[in-house]
């Protein structure tokens, strides 16, 4: 079975950039041990807007990230996130079809 992935494009509202990254990074160190399948996630920020970001995240297969988008501490989360968007993410859903890795 491959891998679920979802791409997402956020704009933070005017002045809350960091509040954006400060919520990753406590999904990353709260609610990531509790999402199974969870492999990994990425926020980059656009070098032209600073507000505006595109994140992934990856997960053993679409059933596990089913389980962790249904799951009410992670719609919990989702909507503290949307509080601090000025619009809606805008979503890329797929399996990962090949991936090659090189050095870091």
């Amino acid at each position: 079975m491959a891998p679920h992935i979802t791409y997402f494009k956020i704009l933070a509202n005017p002045g809350e950039r960091q509040k954006v990254i400060e919520h990753f990074d406590r999904w990353a160190n709260q609610r990531r041990h509790h999402a199974s399948g969870f492999i990994r996630m990425l926020l980059c920020s656009d070098l032209k807007n600073p507000d505006s970001f595109m994140a992934y995240a990856m997960f053993a297969d679409k059933a596990t990230y089913d389980a962790n988008s249904n799951h009410p501490e992670q719609d919990e989360w989702f909507q503290q996130l949307r509080a601090l968007l000025a619009e809606d993410p805008v979503w890329f859903d797929g399996h990962v079809e090949l991936q090659r890795m090189g050095q870091v």
